[in-house]
């Protein structure tokens, strides 16, 4: 039985989210102690020469934005009685996702095959997939 979900969300894609969210709640219908973790990563822009041109706390609007839009998300699709985490990360996709799987020790991963990849899957889809040491459920 899975107990504790993570479940990423692309907040440029929430209805492929939503998806992810209706299958986790399919999944864990008989188990009323689910704990569903709704993930989302913020890419790091790094040193390249568009992030020269940003205000110095750009990263941390951005992350407050991502966490309020995750919440508005989370209220919208899961019910009132749900125990919802909400994480927003910072950093190389794949890295983020699979470390939170593991500090959190989560059973199951529910993650889309990213939109812009209909012929097959995103390479942070395979990475998480491959070096994940968690269960991956992979909706397409």
């Amino acid at each position: 039985m899975f107990n504790k979900i993570l479940i990423t969300a692309d907040l440029s894609h929430l209805d492929d989210a939503q998806q992810a969210v209706k299958t986790a709640l399919e999944i864990t219908k008989h188990n009323p102690d689910a704990i569903y973790r709704v993930m989302s990563v913020i890419p790091q822009l790094g040193s390249s020469f568009v992030s020269s041109f940003l205000p110095s706390n750009f990263d941390k609007d951005v992350m407050k934005e991502a966490n309020k839009a995750l919440h508005e998300f989370t209220q919208k699709y899961f019910p009132d009685n749900a125990k919802v985490q909400h994480i927003v990360a910072h950093g190389v996709v794949y890295e983020e996702i699979n470390r939170i799987a593991h500090e959190k020790n989560i059973d199951l991963i529910i993650m889309m095959a990213t939109h812009a990849h209909k012929e097959g899957l995103s390479s942070n889809t395979v990475k998480v997939a491959r070096y994940s040491d968690k269960p991956v459920l992979i909706l397409r």
